[in-house]
């Protein structure tokens, strides 16, 4: 076959433009591809005049630390706004905020688009790094030395055939690259149903229409459910541009959106249900809001056993696909760059061999697929609804908030806290949980053990004061 050289990342998102970076540092020639167009520059109008154009993602310490070893941290928060918390109300309209502290790095606030924007800008100023866009991987095959990747470009019967040297897989949810892996190795794509399925709207919030537009923290992510029985939450997120993205939740074939076809429709529902948000609604918004189809979150999947193949490497979505709820997704990937990289070290993209890329792959692959299963099945655990949920959930919050502020030295704060920690890997997170759940359930057992055993004394006790002789 043909001479390898370099690496083919599949996927141009912010995880696959990424590792084109963290690649390109270490000495490989890097070509990228999607198979979507490329986004509006980052200091495009697109993302002032339509903020909504792409929902937001919020940056916090594991994301952050990546993007600052990349070089490019400063570049994205020039297009971020800081998040320092979450304001949410009361059912009289009291606004109660959260602060969130003690983190290496304030939280950032980006839409995902032009996050990816501001990542392939600074690919693109790379002399090491070239990008295609329109372009997807339709097969790869293993042959004697190495991946052959077929592609599939916009308009063209059939692509060309491709041998890097590096696969990487970073192309999302329903990876095909991941697919291909399975199908060839010991990998396994594990996919689960969706038991709490959820549609979304996206939705801009202009704080400068109200009357007292100082009136509105642009720097707190704003939670509200609906107060008029619609079934829908609102999630807004602040823009560059002191704007919001807001995301509208809601279950499918939900009445009130359904109902929402009109602007002047979606502006009543809306204004009825979220009346403290009445004035930051334009009529442009609305009339996007009307006629945007709903919007499918993700499932959960993972893949197990082995992230990698020969000369292939996964990562983010690929092998880790989450609800995007706890901000978890983005920041993940970027964690995953950070470990690839960690063990590519030494690996020389011109004089190693494939024995010794493998290797390093291998290295990868039992360092992180335990992080990777971890973050998933914890995540997974808090989306279920029904009983189910109360037992997954809600019933381990109200343990684990109990246990922790009455013995702080022995157990951890919640779940959710615990995979936001960027001091720990996901798959530590789920062994202290576990280790938390054993201990709590053997207090509780010592506890109804004891209190089992006091009440026939304390029977005898009482009986004995009340009827003389009767203990």
């Amino acid at each position: 076959g043909a001479r390898r050289r370099g690496a083919l990342v599949a996927g141009s998102g912010p995880a696959g433009l990424a590792t084109a970076l963290m690649l390109a540092r270490a000495g490989w020639g890097v070509q990228v591809l999607d198979k979507r167009p490329p986004p509006p520059a980052p200091q495009a109008r697109e993302w002032a005049d339509a903020p909504e154009r792409s929902y937001n993602l919020g940056l916090t310490d594991r994301g952050q630390s990546t993007l600052e070893a990349l070089g490019v941290l400063d570049a994205v928060r020039q297009y971020s706004a800081p998040n320092v918390g979450r304001q949410g109300w009361a059912k009289d309209g009291t606004p109660k905020i959260n602060i969130k502290q003690g983190r290496k790095y304030t939280a950032l606030c980006i839409q995902r688009d032009r996050l990816t924007s501001v990542l392939l800008e600074a690919a693109r100023a790379h002399p090491a790094i070239s990008c295609s866009h329109e372009t997807e991987v339709s097969g790869v095959a293993w042959e004697a030395d190495g991946p052959a990747v077929t592609l599939a470009e916009k308009g063209a019967a059939s692509g060309p055939i491709l041998r890097p040297a590096l696969l990487v897989g970073a192309d999302g949810c329903g990876s095909a690259v991941a697919e291909a892996v399975a199908a060839a190795g010991e990998a396994e794509v594990v996919k689960f149903e969706d038991t709490n399925v959820r549609r979304y709207k996206t939705l801009p919030v202009d704080f400068d229409l109200h009357p007292d537009p100082a009136s509105w923290r642009r720097d707190l992510n704003l939670s509200a459910s609906a107060v008029d029985g619609a079934g829908v939450s609102l999630e807004v997120l602040p823009t560059a541009e002191g704007q919001g993205v807001g995301v509208a939740l809601f279950r499918p074939g939900n009445e009130a959106i359904r109902e929402a076809d009109t602007p002047e429709k979606a502006r009543a529902m809306l204004e009825q249900n979220f009346p403290l948000f009445k004035d930051l609604f334009s009529d442009r918004a609305m009339a996007a809001f009307a006629e945007q189809r709903e919007q499918r979150l993700p499932g959960f999947s993972y893949v197990a056993n082995s992230l990698h193949g020969d000369r292939t490497a996964l990562l983010g979505d690929a092998i880790h696909c989450v609800k995007p709820y706890f901000g978890m997704g983005v920041n993940s990937a970027f964690e995953d760059v950070s470990v690839l990289e960690g063990c590519l070290e030494g690996v020389d993209p011109e004089g190693s061999g494939r024995a010794e890329l493998n290797a390093a792959l291998e290295a990868f692959s039992e360092k992180h697929k335990g992080n990777a299963k971890a973050l998933v099945t914890m995540q997974r655990s808090f989306d279920r609804k029904g009983p189910a949920g109360f037992f997954s959930f809600v019933l381990p919050i109200i343990l684990d908030t109990l246990f922790n502020k009455l013995f702080p030295s022995v157990f951890s704060p919640n779940g959710i806290q615990m995979l936001q920690r960027a001091d720990l890997t996901f798959a530590e997170a789920a062994r202290i949980k576990r280790r938390d759940r054993v201990l709590q359930v053997a207090a509780l057992a010592a506890f109804f053990a004891a209190a089992a055993r006091a009440v026939p004394w304390l029977v005898r006790r009482v009986l004995g004061l009340w009827l003389p002789g009767a203990a």
